[in-house]
């Protein structure tokens, strides 16, 4: 019998898929590190927009037939506005680019889930839920004052929470898509500050990685360094398949480089003989962010 070979998921960004056998293996959960500013964000905006340009045959992918774009490409959002992005991407990159992650990205929004339990009032997150908690409010206090009680006796249905919400979304939007949670330093920071809370966020992640093999599609997390405990940030690398480690590095008294690290990625190594990879990193407006110069780092391992 002849094995047959393992779907790959391009990222669309060609200099690097061309160097990594075209993509990520399907079934991929892969945490996107970075140093503030130092490109995670760029990645995730120039794969979904290049990602969009295949989808709108403008870009071709010719790096073998078990290569096989996704049917969608989604972000998750969590405390930063769709519309606020789609400006920052608009202003960033040329209008081509703008327009293929305009037209070909979706996009779902969890801020309600997210800042429900928290002082922010609803209208500073969305108007409709802000509307929809109003009616609830006034639909309470008709049946109060018209003598209506029948819901009185009904058991109060608990909610989901953001996990749950969140699951929910992934096990029905995931499976053969691209999916970027933007970002999970968000969704960790609401578990991070009891023993009980981070070892519920922790099942999540590691039941999402499990998950992903099902689905056959590649999840990116963004994760922001320095913003949660160092040993958090290390448990959520573990659980992961890949880690993408954005970093800024010195290239002179007065200037920086950004700099990628496949830090880990299960079953993408053997392009490199074990070896892991360094790459810098450009980013302009006219190719987003683009990997140049790689380099194989052996005190890097997976």
């Amino acid at each position: 019998m002849v094995e047959e070979k393992t779907k790959i998921i391009p990222t669309g960004i060609s200099s690097l898929d061309g160097l990594v056998g075209g993509g990520f293996p399907a079934g991929s959960f892969v945490v996107l590190l970075e140093e503030m500013g130092a490109g995670a964000k760029e990645f995730s905006i120039t794969s979904s927009m290049m990602l969009g340009a295949i989808k709108a045959g403008r870009l071709k992918h010719s790096l073998g037939k078990n290569v096989v774009p996704p049917k969608k490409v989604l972000w998750a959002m969590f405390t930063r506005s769709w519309p606020d992005l789609i400006r920052e991407v608009e202003s960033s990159f040329d209008s081509e680019l703008y327009e293929f992650f305009r037209k070909h990205v979706e996009s779902v929004d969890f801020s309600e889930d997210y800042f429900v339990t928290s002082s922010v009032p609803l209208e500073w997150v969305s108007d409709e839920a802000a509307k929809r908690r109003q009616k609830e409010v006034l639909g309470s206090l008709g049946g109060a004052l018209t003598g209506i009680h029948r819901l009185a006796g009904a058991p109060v249905s608990k909610p989901k929470g953001m996990l749950g919400s969140l699951a929910d979304f992934l096990t029905d939007q995931a499976p053969g898509n691209v999916v970027f949670l933007y970002t999970l330093t968000d969704v960790a920071r609401l578990y991070s500050d009891s023993a009980e809370k981070w070892y519920e966020f922790a099942l999540f992640i590691r039941g999402l990685q499990r998950a992903t093999k099902k689905w056959g599609g590649v999840v990116y997390a963004n994760l922001n360094t320095n913003l949660l405990d160092k040993r958090m940030e290390e448990e959520i690398a573990l659980c992961a398949d890949g880690v993408l480690s954005f970093e800024w590095a010195r290239a002179g008294p007065t200037q920086r480089r950004r700099t990628l690290d496949v830090r880990k990625f299960s079953g993408l190594l053997s392009y490199t003989k074990g070896a892991a990879m360094r790459f810098e990193v450009d980013i302009t407006p006219s190719s987003g962010l683009q990997v140049i110069r790689p380099e194989l780092v052996e005190g890097l391992r997976a």
